[in-house]
């Protein structure tokens, strides 16, 4: 049975219309890569342009909507394709959009293979 919660409580716990979506990303990078550079051109080309926040460092992380509301499929497709025009990248996996307030850890199951 679900609990009915007040808009005030939905609100509070990002449930229902206010559920808010992200999705990991893992990154393995070439042996000469500098992982600064990487994390830098990351943020700087990608995550701030698009008004997106990460959260992790070179080998992966999570990314959502700097301010409240969910990333969109855009997004994520915008984050894919820097990540494949990127020489310094070996391997790269992207998960699916997941609940970015009640996710606990994406498996690497989860996560698909984005390099051509």
């Amino acid at each position: 049975m679900t609990k009915h919660r007040s808009r005030r409580q939905r609100k509070k716990l990002h449930i229902g219309e206010f559920q808010e979506f992200g999705f990991a990303i893992k990154t393995q990078l070439k042996a000469d890569a500098r992982e600064e550079v990487f994390v830098d051109a990351l943020l700087e080309e990608v995550i701030e342009p698009h008004g997106l926040e990460f959260g992790g460092w070179a080998n992966g992380g999570f990314i959502t909507k700097a301010v409240r509301g969910s990333v969109s499929a855009a997004d994520r497709e915008a984050v894919i394709t820097w990540l494949r025009t990127r020489p310094d990248v070996q391997a790269a996996r992207v998960s699916e959009l997941v609940d970015a307030w009640y996710t606990d850890f994406v498996a690497d199951e989860a996560l698909t293979s984005v390099m051509a």
